[in-house]
């Protein structure tokens, strides 16, 4: 008994650095990098919640632009989806989607 006991706990003294490691990692992949300032509703749904809820935010803007008539794809403004870096029409592109979609 006592040799299982310690072969789990050097099991979990082997593993947990490398849980934390992997924890902090997946916590800077969901900081927002792009929509960090002002009061646009990506940029607010990014203070609550990175970018799994800016991304939600874009969706829904999308959606709402789609049922208006108007046209928006994310590799429309984003060159990749991996890191979300934006294309040069991006700002302009956001001002349109903004208005198509009628979120504040």
């Amino acid at each position: 008994m006592i040799r299982i006991s310690a072969l789990v706990l050097a099991a979990a003294i082997l593993t947990l650095p490398m849980l934390a490691g992997s924890a902090v990692g997946a916590g800077d992949e969901g900081k927002c990098t792009i929509a960090t300032k002002g009061d646009s509703p990506t940029a607010r749904a990014c203070a609550k919640g990175g970018r799994v809820e800016a991304k939600k935010m874009m969706k829904e803007m999308v959606k709402q632009a789609k049922t208006a008539g108007q046209k928006f794809t994310c590799d429309g403004c984003h060159k990749d989806l991996d890191n979300y870096e934006l294309t040069k029409n991006a700002a302009d592109d956001f001002k349109k989607l903004e208005a198509a979609s009628k979120i504040k």
